[in-house]
C-alpha cells in the first residue's frame, strides 16, 4: 500500500515534528509513505491578499500530488471511529491526504476528491491535525493486522 499525505504547511522542528516522525516511522512498517509538506512564497502573498487567493493558492500547489484515491480533512467531511477507519483504508491500493492551509479548501479542490473526511467537529491547527491523523493511519493499520496497540 501506498500511502501520501500532503500538507500545506511550514516546516517547523517543534514537539509536533518529532510526534510526526515517530508516527511515520511506525506507519512505515505496514506501507509505503511519503509526508510532504509545502508552504512557498505564493502561497504567503496569497494569505496576505485574501481568503479566496489563499484557497487557490493551496489548490494550485497540492493538485500535481493527487493521485490514487484522493482524501481531503475538511472539517464538512465524513466522521469515522478508529475500527470504521481502519475499514476504509483497508481496499486501497494508493490513497492521497490532503491538509489545507489556514483557510481549508476551495470547494473545487474538495469536488475533486472521493472522499472528505473530518477528524473531529471542532476546529484545530493544522500541525496538531496531521498528528492525529498520523496516529489514527498507525492505529488503523494495527486494528487491522490484529497488533496490541489498538485496545
Amino acid at each position: 500500500m501506498q500511502i501520501n499525505l500532503i500538507s500545506i504547511q511550514k516546516n517547523n522542528n517543534d514537539e509536533f515534528s518529532k510526534l510526526d516522525e515517530y508516527y511515520c516511522k511506525l506507519i512505515k512498517k505496514f506501507a509505503n509513505f511519503n509526508d510532504i509538506s509545502i508552504f512557498n512564497k505564493k502561497i504567503a502573498n496569497a494569505q496576505n491578499i485574501s481568503t479566496n487567493e489563499a484557497k487557490k493558492a493551496y489548490t494550485q500547489a497540492l493538485l500535481p500530488y493527487k493521485k490514487g484515491f484522493c482524501v481531503a480533512l475538511d472539517e464538512r467531511g465524513q466522521e469515522f471511529t478508529s475500527i470504521e477507519f481502519a475499514s476504509f483504508l483497508q481496499d486501497k491500493n494508493e490513497i492521497s491526504f490532503f491538509i489545507g492551509g489556514a483557510y481549508g479548501f476551495d470547494k473545487n479542490f474538495i469536488d475533486q476528491m472521493q472522499q472528505s473526511i473530518a477528524l473531529s467537529k471542532m476546529t484545530m491547527a493544522h500541525k496538531f491535525a496531521k498528528t492525529m491523523l498520523l496516529e489514527q493511519i498507525y492505529r488503523a493499520f494495527c486494528i487491522n493486522t490484529n497488533h496490541p496497540y489498538h485496545k
